[in-house]
């Protein structure tokens, strides 16, 4: 359950009697394992097991004794580890039975107080965080306590601005003490007031605000105040003893405190070599208003000197590790040295998550996404802050390579996308790898003195990464890999017991039907490893424990194996698991499976009580106009399970994703489970307690039946297995994995199973991904793909291409690549050799392509868009003689798709083969007719998306031409009440069309160059104006400017304006601006008058 920094960090406790520091990571993850378990058990009137959690009780209490009283000082941030987490687990412990006010009294401190300042003593401020939240001021017993209690939870949550703004007055206390209280808690509360102005200061000083206060001076004389005395007194017998343990208590845990929490200050951050002092040291306090303390594994980072100027790292730190943060302050390091950054998101998708999420996280620095920007609006050079995809990155260093002029930053999040992807099934690499690895080599070519921050939480090799990236760039690159996270995976593998089945299996042998008797009841057990790893010969490192009081069924297939029932199982665990008040996502094979768990769910689950907020709503109506039915909605409201995956339209994602982060209070209801796809995993950045991934495969593609199916990779099940528990919301996750296929065991007998999963799922690391070079392989298959493979043949173009000064595509790309390096570190004379026969292969196969005639500069366009030369050179000469009629995106994208229908396999180089599959299903065949076809349905379709149809409309469309089109067949195209082949269209199909309007965009700009009245501000718009549906510029415009309405509203508003509008393509953008800008004032005074 603990990272390897922390397992170290719980051996390094004291050692006492009863108490092995060797042995405590295991105790406390037994204790974790049985209120994990024992909330099922309470739920079910049963006792639980107490004598673990007494254990905890003594250690929690032991070892804040050896902080408080500085015991083996040497040892205090490990002992107030373990007194945290301990206290913690009490609290958990706790909760799942009752919950009660935190104490506050001259006597004693509440658990949780402890709990959340020996987090901070430990330097763990993400656990002290997830402590405070559960503070809680309920009929606190006076105005000054709740201020402290408030304060103490303001300092470990980070909200200074809150803290700061906190008065606390004397007159009320000087009050309270009339109303019936005696005078020894007035005098509590005196010591209490000088505790919490103690904490101001401290957060005056998170703040970097000029503030003089002598924190430790206050808190000493809380000590002195309040420590045990005695006294006689005239007329007593015998001695009147004074104590005020409460104050006295709390006054050391602060003092212990104070030296942690100056180290993790943000506002104390020296500049780093290279930034402005006077913006550095602006930034520091601006974004200490959002996040004033750094994590322990920051600090460390920091030390390495990655912030300074000229310095690059490869991160691979785990998932939840805090790796966002640490590109923030990178990215605010070279922001304040007056250079830009480029940031690099893996999906179009996590752009704009990216963009969002930085706007909510990091001070004054402005993310921007250039996804979809023209390069009109990009002016000069790429905005201070640009966040875009790797193939964004490609096609804009090819067409714009101005643009980085002043780039001094590359941040790569995911950067396992360099690597190799291969379908087992498959002789093909992914485009996206080799993309992503030639923007990488491409951008340190045009930028050598960028630094680089690589970061994924997957790659196994990043030394060698890191060395490969040093050769490249000619200076050092530094790894880091530091283990810790602020959260912790509680993870386990459901099994089942096989007397148990056999018995069952009996009785279902007995059913009447072949139904019954291919049902088999069930009892779901959960197999916790209580120690790292996967050991199990050794039967005192594991714990099993029942997950569920349901029986759901396994099924016995026509083969007579049990197959897991997989699905229903996770459902009826996520709602187990909702019912207390935990927020679950089930990571679910394919989208089909996603619906109908989250459709199990909520049958399983009493509907919400919490409803939409404002925003959601309006986003909601959004969506609704847009698709055109309620009933065709992934929907949220009024329901306490949704969906994620790749068939949402962007405003569903956003809005699941809003109604699954609301905030509520503990007795509402609300969207607590979430069915996802697993290749969405690394793209989640929500608050979840427990994960359950539903299968340890998937579908390997989009087939109605969900087959074919894959094995889940070690590094994607890990990876979702992450993404249980987050800093300061939920400390400890719960992460659960149901095998694919059953694990039976013997309960009896000591557990020799060698099953992957049971390996994969225990493992001590996320990073278990080897990063191979995407091009090293493509090189070595030319003479058996070239003829067939898109992909192969733009490589061959773009290694046998020369530049400007001489040099060849092969040398200027191939020796700097990673495969390159990785031979030549073996063997640099047998490396030289594999190349000049490279050489000789490509120039062979350079000639076997058989390409036009061409001029240059559509040979390098053809080479930077990785398309047949044959295509530039027919769009080229289209756009000399252009047809007067060219007015809407669809005219455009229909002359367009008209030119490649010439060549139809041309299409290929534009549109992935995948999405065309998903949208067209049976209908997209090989050959040239079925080519045709399609070409002319996609005219239809864009004609339909840019005219403000629905997508039911259009779902109802391509369902018949589907039908028509699909061969004789069985049984034909379903009718999707999603409407799921129309969103794959929007989805898949738009952004890939969007490509070749860029590509005619560039050949456009080199073909008007020298015109002034020409078309090419409209050519450069159309890769916006297809993804967003709309109709031309002036729809465009329109959108700008009714913000939150739907495709179809602003269509609606089009077709009631457009009477007005010049629609000449040659018309400038200004010109349309400015008559959008007028027909939308003409209309609001005409909405006046009636």
């Amino acid at each position: 359950m603990f990272d390897s920094s922390s397992r170290a960090l719980l051996k390094s406790a004291p050692d006492l009697p009863e108490f092995d520091p060797d042995t405590i990571d295991t105790l406390l993850t037994e204790a974790h394992v049985e209120i994990a378990t024992a909330r099922l058990a309470i739920q079910r009137g049963a006792d639980s097991d107490r004598s673990t959690l007494t254990k905890v009780r003594r250690l929690a209490s032991t070892f804040e004794a050896y902080v408080v009283l500085d015991i083996q000082p040497e040892k205090k941030r490990a002992a107030a580890f373990v007194a945290g987490v301990a206290h913690q687990v009490i609290s958990m412990a706790r909760n799942a039975e009752n919950s009660k006010r935190t104490l506050l009294s001259a006597e004693a401190i509440d658990s949780t107080i402890s709990a959340t300042l020996l987090f901070l003593i430990a330097d763990r401020s993400a656990d002290a965080a997830e402590a405070a939240s559960r503070l809680t001021v309920v009929n606190a017993t006076s105005s000054m306590r709740s201020a402290l209690i408030l304060s103490i939870k303001d300092l470990a949550m980070g909200r200074l601005d809150s803290l700061l703004t906190r008065e606390y007055p004397a007159d009320a206390m000087y009050s309270e003490v009339n109303v019936g209280r005696d005078s020894r808690e007035f005098a509590a509360d005196l010591l209490f007031h000088e505790c919490a102005t103690a904490i101001k200061g401290l957060a005056a000083e998170a703040h970097g605000a000029d503030y003089e206060f002598d924190v430790r001076n206050a808190l000493d004389k809380v000590l002195d105040l309040s420590r045990a005395t005695t006294e006689s007194l005239p007329g007593l017998s015998g001695m009147v003893n004074y104590q005020y343990a409460g104050p006295h208590h709390l006054a050391s845990l602060l003092l212990a405190m104070i030296e942690g929490v100056r180290s993790s200050m943000l506002a104390r951050l020296a500049t780093p070599e290279g930034a402005n002092v006077g913006e550095w040291d602006k930034w520091t306090i601006s974004q200490s208003k959002l996040r004033p303390f750094l994590w322990v594994n920051h600090q460390k980072a920091i030390q390495s000197g990655y912030l300074n100027r000229g310095n690059s790292m490869v991160m691979t730190s785990p998932t939840g590790s805090g790796k966002t943060t640490l590109s923030m302050l990178k990215i605010a390091a070279v922001r304040c040295s007056g250079r830009s950054v480029v940031y690099l998101a893996p999906t179009h998708a996590l752009v704009d998550q990216v963009e969002n999420d930085f706007a909510h996280h990091l001070a004054d620095i402005e993310a921007v996404s250039v996804e979809d920007k023209a390069l009109e609006e990009l002016g000069d050079a790429l905005p201070p802050f640009a966040v875009m995809t790797p193939e964004r990155l490609l096609a804009l260093l090819g067409f714009a390579p101005e643009l980085f002029g002043n780039v001094g930053l590359l941040v790569f999040d995911e950067f396992h996308l360099i690597g190799m992807d291969i379908d087992p099934r498959s002789v093909k690499v992914g485009s996206r790898s080799v993309d992503a690895m030639l923007s990488l080599l491409g951008f340190t070519r045009l930028c050598p003195t960028a630094d680089l921050l690589l970061m994924s939480a997957m790659v196994k090799n990043a030394n060698e990464i890191a060395s490969w990236l040093s050769h490249v760039l000619g200076r050092g690159v530094h790894v880091f890999d530091d283990p810790w996270k602020p959260t912790r995976q509680l993870r386990t593998c459901v099994v089942y017991d096989e007397k148990s089945l056999d018995a069952a299996v009996e009785v279902a042998a007995q059913g009447e039907t072949k139904k019954e008797r291919s049902r088999v009841s069930s009892e779901p057990l959960g197999l916790f490893s209580l120690v790292a790893g996967w050991h199990p010969t050794q039967t005192e490192t594991f714990a099993i424990r029942r997950l569920s009081d349901a029986n759901p069924f396994l099924n016995i297939n026509d083969k007579g194996y049990l197959t897991a029932n997989r699905n229903e199982l996770a459902a009826t665990l996520a709602a187990d698991f909702a019912h207390l008040g935990k927020r679950v996502v089930v990571f679910c094979s394919d989208v089909r499976v996603c619906s109908s768990v989250a459709d199990s769910v909520n049958k399983l689950l009493p509907p919400p009580s919490a409803v939409l907020d404002e925003n959601q709503r309006l986003i909601r109506e959004t969506i609704i106009e847009d698709v055109g039915d309620v009933s065709a909605i992934f929907e949220v409201d009024s329901r306490r399970a949704g969906v994620h995956h790749s068939d949402l339209l962007p405003l569903e994602r956003r809005l699941v994703e809003a109604a699954f982060r609301s905030k509520r209070g503990k007795q509402e209801l609300g969207l607590d489970v979430l069915a996802a796809t697993s290749t969405i995993a690394q793209g989640l950045n929500l608050p979840c307690d427990v994960v359950i991934l539903a299968g340890t495969d998937r579908s390997a593609a989009d087939d109605p039946t969900g087959n074919p199916r894959t094995d889940l990779r070690p590094h994607e099940i890990l990876n979702a297995l992450g993404r249980a528990g987050r800093a300061a919301y939920a400390a400890t996750g719960l992460s659960v994995v149901i095998p694919a296929k059953p694990i039976i065991i013997e309960l009896d007998e000591a557990i020799t199973s060698n099953n992957e999963d049971l390996y994969t799922t225990f493992a001590q690391q996320d990073a278990c991904e080897i990063i191979y070079d995407p091009i090293d392989y493509l090189l070595d298959r030319i003479e058996v793909s070239s003829a067939n493979d898109l992909r192969v043949q733009a490589l061959i173009r773009r290694l046998n291409a020369v530049t400007s000064e001489g040099s060849s595509g092969l040398d200027g790309i191939v020796r700097r690549s990673l495969g390159y390096f990785q031979r030549s570190s073996r063997d640099a004379s047998s490396a030289e050799t594999w190349l000049e026969g490279r050489r000789v292969v490509l120039k062979a196969a350079e000639q076997e392509l058989d390409d036009p005639e061409a001029d240059d500069w559509q040979k390098e366009l053809a080479i930077r868009n990785g398309v047949n030369p044959r295509i530039i050179s027919s769009f080229a000469d289209a756009l000399i003689k252009l047809p007067a009629e060219l007015r809407s995106t669809s005219d455009w994208v229909g002359w367009a798709l008209d030119i490649i229908s010439k060549n139809p396999t041309d299409l290929n180089g534009f549109l992935r083969e995948s999405a065309l599959e998903s949208v067209f299903a049976r209908a997209h065949r090989p050959g040239n007719d079925a080519a045709i076809k399609v070409l002319s349905a996609l005219k239809k379709l864009v004609e339909m998306w840019c005219s403000g149809l629905n997508v039911v409309n259009i779902e109802t469309w391509l369902l018949a031409f589907i039908r028509e089109n699909e061969g004789e067949v069985s049984r034909q195209a379903t009718k999707s009440k999603t409407a799921h082949h129309a969103r794959r269209f929007i989805v898949r199909l738009t952004p890939d069309i969007g490509f070749l309007c860029g590509v005619i965009g560039q050949v456009a700009a080199h073909v008007f160059a020298e015109i002034e009245n020409s078309p090419l501000e409209f050519i450069e718009l159309l890769p916006q104006m297809i993804r967003a549906g709309d109709y031309n510029r002036h729809q465009f415009v329109l959108r700008q400017n009714l913000a939150g309405s739907s495709r179809v509203a602003i269509h609606e508003a089009y077709l009631r304006l457009h009477a007005s509008f010049d629609l000449s393509p040659n018309s400038s953008i200004d010109a349309v601006r400015s008559e959008v800008r007028d027909a939308l004032f003409l209309d609001l005074l005409r909405g006046f008058d009636s």
